[in-house]
């Protein structure tokens, strides 16, 4: 199996790529810097690429390169990116697009990629209550916005075209 990491050495993308590698996988990063985690100790079982996922063409390259079996996208701002909204807006939104576009089209069909806890936003929108996946979700920053029209984006994927992607939201990365 050949899973293609983009954003793979970004802060969850460094600790992603080894734990694929101990499952026995081939992994091929693509990120836009390249040299921010070392992966040197796994020899051929990790290739690193450059490429940003903002260019289409970039994605599509690095999907016909690798040939993939699946794709994890693991590139996206983590701070709410309030301060720099144009940007913040191309990484996330543009750049989730890209990924699953150019899966569609490379006939990739299986995306996974972080999503937030976020989504929910905060616990007084719920009272005492606990939340789950099915509540409404209460963004307040651009970075959750982005999270749930990521969301959104991957339904009608899956809707339209079948594709399986599946969003993880986690609580502590």
């Amino acid at each position: 199996m050949t899973t293609l990491v983009l954003g793979g050495t970004g802060f969850i993308g460094k600790r992603a790529v080894p734990r694929l590698v101990q499952r026995g996988e081939k992994v091929v990063v693509m990120d836009i810097n390249p040299g921010a985690a070392d992966f040197s100790e796994f020899g051929d079982q990790v290739e690193v690429m450059r490429g940003d996922i903002m260019q289409f063409q970039d994605v599509v390259t690095a999907i016909m390169h690798a040939k993939p079996d699946r794709i994890m996208n693991l590139a996206y701002l983590l701070s709410s990116g309030d301060d720099t909204p144009h940007f913040t807006m191309k990484l996330n939104i543009l750049g989730m697009d890209n990924c699953f576009e150019a899966a569609r089209v490379c006939g990739v069909n299986r995306v996974v990629y972080a999503s937030s806890i976020a989504v929910s936003g905060q616990q007084s929108s719920f009272g005492d209550r606990e939340t789950n996946e099915d509540d409404q979700m209460y963004g307040t920053s651009q970075y959750t916005m982005h999270k749930i029209f990521n969301e959104f984006q991957a339904s009608k994927y899956i809707e339209n075209y079948g594709m399986a992607i599946t969003g993880i939201r986690p609580a502590n990365v």
